[in-house]
């Protein structure tokens, strides 16, 4: 089920909106009617956290690394980004971009209230500009405080692992983000219900990044021919739709290797041939559909493979050595990275 809707794109980055703000948006909205100021501010955030992250996304983009898309929730977005960047001085800049740009966009709104003629300040137009200079300059406030997964955590981990190593760096940025969710969660109970649930967010944050880390950072030392199949199921360029719907079911791929003259001739993806009507498939061939020429090494991280996979929206890939790589001698699957996620967590 698709829980979030794409309402547009920026600078070729896709924006999509999750289903809860929606459902925060028309909370909002009947709770405040008529008087629908704290929508319109509700509204305005909105557009304040897609500026927010377009600064980390943009950042980023200066930087070769590849943005998939910016995801809005209520309670912020993320900027969903292909990697981690492994100079830490760059992740430090794209985190400290966003909550830079919120409190650069609050004192734009300060100095408007500040020019906001004495007869108008009471106003409706004069509360506005104030209101959105603190909701922005908290904003950016609010992000930046050094713990896990806050933008100033971030920067907290970058600036650490400038200093030692980067999964020790992302432990500890970790454990303070645990702290300060407990403090918030606390302090919640007795002032404000919503810091808790804010408290809850970034516990639960931090403890997933924390172990996300550990498990690429260890799955980076495991190599594709340790977790591979040696054995790959292909078909050749003139096989059928149906007959290589055939192979894929008993071989439990869901893509499938298209070789020629005993070469890697490319990838066929199950999402490709679910495309064509089931009556056209025993009469297109596999070499007439869109291919993928992707492969990987033996000898490579089981991460870059994990990446492509990623990237490529594809089950598998195919392993080739160096010295021939038109030659394929197995092939990595889901199956292999969870196995090589197991195995990462295994004590050595």
């Amino acid at each position: 089920m698709k829980t979030s809707i794409k309402i547009g794109s920026a600078w070729g980055i896709p924006i999509e909106l999750h289903i809860t703000f929606i459902l925060l948006m028309i909370a909002v909205f009947v709770v405040t009617y008529p008087d629908l100021y704290f929508f319109a501010l509700t509204l305005f955030l909105f557009v304040f956290v897609v500026v927010h992250e377009l600064s980390h996304s943009l950042v980023a983009k200066h930087y070769k690394i590849r943005v998939r898309k910016i995801l809005l929730y209520p309670i912020g977005g993320v900027s969903e980004i292909e990697e981690i960047p492994e100079n830490p001085r760059v992740e430090w800049r794209m985190a400290i971009a966003g909550p830079l740009s919120s409190i650069v966009i609050g004192l734009v709104f300060l100095g408007v209230n500040y020019v906001v003629p004495t007869e108008m300040a009471g106003t409706l137009y004069g509360s506005l500009a104030l209101d959105l200079a603190i909701l922005n300059i908290f904003l950016g406030a609010f992000n930046l405080i050094p713990a896990f997964p806050m933008d100033g955590g971030r920067v907290f981990r970058a600036l650490l692992a400038e200093r030692m190593k980067f999964s020790d760096a992302t432990r500890y940025a970790a454990i303070i983000g645990r702290f300060f969710g407990i403090g918030m969660v606390f302090v919640g109970l007795f002032y404000n219900f919503v810091l808790s649930i804010i408290g809850v967010f970034i516990y639960i944050g931090a403890s997933e990044e924390a172990e996300a880390t550990v498990v690429s950072t260890s799955m980076a030392g495991i190599r594709v021919k340790d977790v591979m199949y040696p054995e790959a199921a292909v078909v050749k360029p003139e096989t059928t739709l149906t007959e290589a719907l055939e192979v894929m079911f008993k071989a439990r791929y869901h893509d499938i290797l298209i070789e020629k003259d005993g070469a890697f001739h490319g990838i066929v993806t199950w999402n490709e041939i679910m495309k064509v009507k089931p009556e056209q498939r025993s009469e297109l061939r596999v070499e007439q559909m869109p291919m993928k020429q992707i492969s990987v090494f033996s000898d490579e991280s089981i991460l870059e493979a994990y990446k492509i996979m990623t990237r490529e929206k594809i089950d598998l890939v195919p392993v080739v050595e160096k010295a021939e790589p038109a030659k394929v001698i197995g092939v990595v699957t889901n199956e292999s990275v969870s196995y090589a996620i197991e195995k990462s967590k295994t004590p050595r």
